[in-house]
């Protein structure tokens, strides 16, 4: 059967909105693969530099534990990844096997969040470039005002949430902070003679 233009239009209008909600959807999780891609940076990081304890805990070498408290995150991945509790002795040898396994976890979260990115770069889905532009109240939403002597007035100085467009026009806003130029202490004496 042969729909009219008037339907064709209509379903035309949903299968957009459906495509914006998926998009929509996917920026998300994005965010979150983002999010991940930094703790995995950092714990690599963490684990390039260590120290003589297990990472987060307050000891000193071959002794226990200055107060007793629940697990941190480390431990928690520590039990998670090795299947056992630390021995402080052993953690510093492990570090190179604990570093290998961080870093392909690392590597693992990048490779998805680069592949997600490609496939919302084929439906035309693109960053907005914010940093150091001046602030546009139709592509950003100001989160607040930050001193900065180093930024002009109104120039955005960090992005807290990246905001994207799609088919030239904004899918989500970027979140930014916006430079203000830091108040001067100087007192003005204005006398009338």
């Amino acid at each position: 059967m042969i729909s009219s233009p008037r339907e064709l239009s209509s379903q035309n209008i949903k299968l957009q909105k459906d495509q914006e909600k998926l998009i929509q959807d996917l920026l998300g999780i994005l965010d979150d693969l983002d999010n991940a891609c930094e703790h995995w940076q950092q714990a690599a990081q963490d684990y390039a530099n260590p120290v003589d304890s297990f990472p987060g805990e307050d000891t000193v070498p071959n002794e226990q534990p200055l107060s007793p408290r629940p697990p941190s995150l480390w431990q928690r991945l520590w039990y998670w990844f090795v299947g056992s509790p630390p021995v402080v002795e052993a953690v510093v040898p492990q570090v190179a096997a604990d570093l290998e396994v961080v870093a392909s976890a690392s590597e693992g979260v990048e490779m998805i969040r680069r592949s997600l990115l490609d496939v919302l770069r084929r439906q035309q889905v693109v960053p907005l470039e914010v940093l150091g532009k001046t602030f546009d109240p139709a592509q950003m939403y100001a989160m607040g005002r930050q001193e900065c002597v180093d930024a002009e007035e109104n120039t955005v100085v960090q992005e807290i949430v990246r905001g994207y467009s799609w088919q030239n026009r904004v899918l989500r806003e970027a979140q930014v902070m916006v430079a203000v130029q830091p108040a001067t202490n100087e007192t003005i004496d204005e006398t009338t003679d």
